[in-house]
């Protein structure tokens, strides 16, 4: 597979080798669409410092489009039970 990065992707610090590996570790869930009417979907994995990474990346077909990486604590209070099972 291969992956595209917006540039919001970098705003948090997330390595680009650690979102594709966490996307490539599980086949993450369905969150919603995209105004494109592609699926979006979301992943929750830990980096090299144990952090819970959230990515959010637009499925269209022959590639990922990444929108989305931050460290979940970043983001404030506890994730809700719908990433829950990301894990």
């Amino acid at each position: 597979m291969d992956y595209e990065f917006a540039n919001s992707t970098k705003k948090h610090g997330v390595k680009e080798e650690v979102i594709v590996r966490i996307m490539e570790s599980k086949p993450g869930i369905k969150v919603g669409l995209s105004r494109e009417n592609l699926d979006k979907r979301a992943w929750i994995g830990l980096d090299e410092l144990d952090q819970k990474i959230e990515i959010i990346a637009i499925n269209f077909i022959s590639y990922q489009y990444v929108i989305h990486a931050m460290q979940i604590e970043k983001r404030g209070g506890e994730f809700d039970g719908k990433m829950d099972h990301l894990w």
